[in-house]
């Protein structure tokens, strides 16, 4: 009787522990599955993030800085308008207007970008019986829409003309010194994001010059942006 109530215990036992395990184990399983995807999600997480941060770096990199230097060369062409005076060696009333061809170098810096910018500019003058050679300083505001650009500005120039001898002997000087005050307007159109043309037009007062009064270039060619 003893015996075969401990046999029955003992059976009780192993099949309460039994049952305790089966419960136990798919709640263990779950809770390693979770475990797992909650791992395997933070890693896609993370790996999305330092993919963004990349895709990012990437981008900012590849995205070109805005040129705001030019360099530009040009054909020029000058029409002045000079003061009534005489000549020194006959008397005579002499020519009150010329015109005059060369070219121009200038540089430029947005100060403001597609706002403000100041241009250096070196022209070179020739006709029949004169040199010139200015230097011109130049404050733009700039007007920009899409491929193109359009600006006015003031300009302050310095200017150094050289006569032939006969025109010389006629003005009753060599060397001319002036300086003068003026406005300009004109634009350019973008080829390329380095490459442009451009087209100027300059009215110069010269109060200090001894022969010329108003000036009037007009300007066009290319443009390198760098």
């Amino acid at each position: 009787m003893s015996f075969h109530m401990t046999k029955r215990a003992l059976t009780l036992a192993i099949s309460v522990s039994w049952s305790v395990l089966c419960i136990a184990s798919p709640s263990t399983a779950l809770a390693e599955d979770t475990d797992s995807k909650a791992d395997t999600a933070g890693e896609i997480s993370a790996s999305k993030e330092v993919g963004g941060k990349e895709g990012a770096s990437k981008k900012s990199g590849g995205e070109e800085k805005k040129r705001l230097n030019s360099i530009r060369l040009s054909g020029a062409y000058a029409h002045h308008i000079l003061l009534h005076r005489d000549s020194e060696t006959t008397g005579e009333p002499l020519d009150t207007h010329e015109n005059l061809g060369g070219f121009e170098i200038a540089y430029e810096r947005e100060l403001i970008e597609e706002h403000l910018s100041i241009e250096l500019a070196k022209p070179f003058f020739f006709s029949p019986d004169s040199f010139e050679s200015p230097f011109e300083a130049t404050l733009k505001g700039l007007f920009v829409k899409g491929s193109w650009e359009g600006y006015i500005g003031a300009i302050l120039v310095f200017n150094i003309r050289v006569f032939s001898e006969e025109r010389a002997q006629f003005e009753g000087q060599k060397n001319v010194l002036s300086f003068g005050v003026g406005g300009t307007i004109g634009g350019s159109y973008h080829f390329t994001e380095r490459w442009a043309l451009e087209l100027g037009f300059d009215y110069g007062y010269v109060p200090t010059d001894p022969v010329v009064t108003h000036e009037f270039d007009l300007a066009l060619g290319g443009v390198y942006h760098f």
